[in-house]
């Protein structure tokens, strides 16, 4: 295929096929359950599946309502001293940060594991 004097390749094909298969989507729109507001759902919604050309591939919260969510979760962790390592000024759940937390649910939770992992740390400084 040649347009405007220029060969298309198959991304552009790809392209053009995708915009063809949502065609049936681009007046569609949908109420978000958070905010109750009618939006668009091709520009105004996550796509949260593979097939795109499906109504039900699009989430039922809007963006701006996801993104509100998100930031609201991701600052609602406390930030301080971990009560483990000492670290200062970091995000912490649960009063420790997240080394801490990674190393623990390593050990499984387990103080027996804990206390032999110390006893072994002692004797092979």
């Amino acid at each position: 295929m040649i347009y405007k004097n220029k060969t298309m390749n198959e991304k552009d094909i790809h392209d053009i096929l995708d915009q063809v298969q949502t065609d049936h989507l681009f007046m569609e729109n949908r109420v978000c359950r958070v905010c109750g507001v009618e939006k668009s759902l091709l520009a105004d919604f996550y796509k949260c599946r593979k097939d795109h050309t499906l109504r039900s591939s699009y989430s039922y919260e809007c963006k701006e309502c996801a993104k509100t969510r998100v930031l609201e979760n991701y600052y609602n962790d406390s930030v301080g001293t971990c009560d483990i390592c000492g670290s200062i000024d970091t995000k912490l759940k649960d009063n420790i940060c997240k080394s801490c937390n990674r190393a623990l649910k390593e050990f499984g939770n387990n103080i027996d594991t804990l206390q032999k992992a110390v006893l072994y740390l002692e004797r092979n400084k």
